[in-house]
C-alpha cells in the first residue's frame, strides 16, 4: 500500500489498515493530513492546509466486517506540497525499513536518511533513526522478554548439537507473578572439554564482567591456554551477581567438567576477588592460585604511574628464576 488511491465504496480489512492508507497517502504526496475524527467507528481524515477541502470518511459496514469509504472530496489537494510531515516517525520507519535492517544491521544514519530522503523528500533527525532502528530490531529479533521464554529451547538445542555438553539453567518464582524467572545459566560444550583436557596446558584463568541492557547480571568465563599459547574458552555463566556463592557454583560445574578430582597440578589465574579467592582454596586446596598481572598494574599505576615501572613489573612477573625476580623486585 505504497500508493494508495481512494475511490468511492473503497473497502479496508479494518480501521487501522485504513489508517495506515491514509499515512502511506500523505507521505507519497507530501501533504499534511490529520485524522479530525478518531474513533474505534469511523475515522474521518483531512487535509491541515487551511483552504485545502480534500478529506477522506470512512466506517464500519453493518456486519462489523469491511471498512468502507463512505464520503470523500471531488477534488485532490490544492495546497502546496510540504517537507515536513508528523507522519515520518520511528514507527513508519522501522516497519518500511524493516527489511533492509534485517540484510544490514549495521545500517547507518546517514545510509537510511539519504534512503528516506529519496522515498519521501523528508529528512530524520538522529534519534528517530536510533528509535526507528531500536523497533525495527525488536519487529526482527522480538523483543527481550520473548527471548528470555526461548531459553528453554535453546538450551535444548546445545544439548541436541552438542551431545555430552553439560548446560544449567537455573529459574526462580517470585511472588504474584506464575511464571519463572530466568536466574543463571552454565554452559561447557563438550567439545571444549575435551579440546582443554587433550590439548591445553593445566592453566584455567577466571573473570567476571558486567552485562549491560535491560536486564543486567555478570558473565563469569574460564579460559585456557592452548600449545599455540592462545586463549582457550572453556566455559562461562550468567549469574546475577559477582560474589562467592556464584563463584562456587560456577567452579563446582567446572570442576565436575574438567574431571578435576585431585587439584595437584592445576593452575588457577584471578583477579583479587574476595570471593574466588576462598572458594578457590576451598574447593581446590592443592592446586596453585596466581594473579593476574594485568589485574595488579590497574590497581598498582593509581599511585605509581610510569613507563618504566610498568616494564619493571612485567619483567618481574615473567622472570623464571628466583634470583632474577628478587633482582627485579627490588628494583621496582
Amino acid at each position: 500500500m505504497d500508493e494508495p488511491k481512494f475511490t468511492l465504496g473503497m473497502i479496508f480489512a479494518s480501521g487501522d489498515v485504513f489508517k495506515r492508507a491514509i499515512r502511506a497517502h500523505a507521505v507519497k504526496h507530501r501533504r499534511e493530513v490529520k485524522f479530525a475524527k478518531n474513533d474505534p467507528n469511523r475515522v474521518r481524515a483531512i487535509c491541515k492546509a487551511p483552504n485545502c477541502k480534500w478529506f477522506v470518511f470512512a466506517s464500519w459496514l453493518d456486519d462489523k466486517k469491511t471498512f468502507k469509504v463512505k464520503i470523500m472530496s471531488d477534488e485532490e489537494h490544492t495546497c502546496a506540497m510540504s517537507f515536513k510531515n508528523s507522519f515520518v516517525n520511528s514507527k513508519m520507519m522501522a516497519e518500511k525499513y524493516v527489511n533492509q535492517f534485517r540484510a544490514n544491521p549495521a545500517w547507518n544514519y546517514e545510509g537510511m536518511n539519504q534512503q528516506l530522503r529519496a522515498d519521501t523528500n523528508v529528512d530524520a533527525s538522529l534519534w528517530q533513526y536510533y528509535r526507528a532502528r531500536g523497533k525495527a530490531k525488536v519487529m526482527i529479533e522480538g523483543t527481550i522478554k520473548e527471548q528470555y521464554s526461548k531459553l528453554w529451547e535453546y538450551c535444548g538445542e546445545l544439548k541436541r548439537m552438542n551431545p555430552g555438553s553439560t548446560i544449567k539453567m537455573q529459574c526462580e518464582m517470585v511472588p504474584g507473578n506464575e511464571n519463572p524467572h530466568f536466574k543463571r545459566l552454565y554452559v561447557c560444550l563438550e567439545a571444549l572439554k575435551c579440546g582443554w583436557k587433550a590439548g591445553c596446558r593445566p592453566i584455567v584463568g577466571l573473570d567476571g564482567c558486567f552485562i549491560k541492557g535491560h536486564h543486567r547480571g555478570q558473565l563469569l568465563t574460564a579460559v585456557g591456554v592452548d600449545p599455540n599459547n592462545q586463549m582457550y574458552s572453556i566455559a562461562y555463566a550468567l549469574v546475577e551477581s559477582e560474589c562467592g556463592e556464584t563463584w562456587r557454583w560456577f567452579l563446582e560445574l567446572l570442576g565436575q567438567d574438567l574431571g578435576i578430582n585431585h587439584s595437584h597440578g592445576i593452575s588457577w589465574v584471578t583477579d583479587k576477588h574476595k570471593g574466588l579467592i576462598d572458594t578457590i582454596a576451598e574447593l581446590f586446596p592443592e592446586s596453585e592460585h596466581r594473579h593476574c598481572v594485568k589485574h595488579l598494574h590497574n590497581n598498582f599505576k593509581v599511585q605509581h604511574k610510569g613507563l618504566m615501572l610498568k616494564q619493571l613489573m612485567w619483567a618481574a612477573a615473567k622472570s623464571t628464576t628466583s634470583q632474577g625476580n628478587s633482582f627485579l623486585l627490588n628494583s621496582l
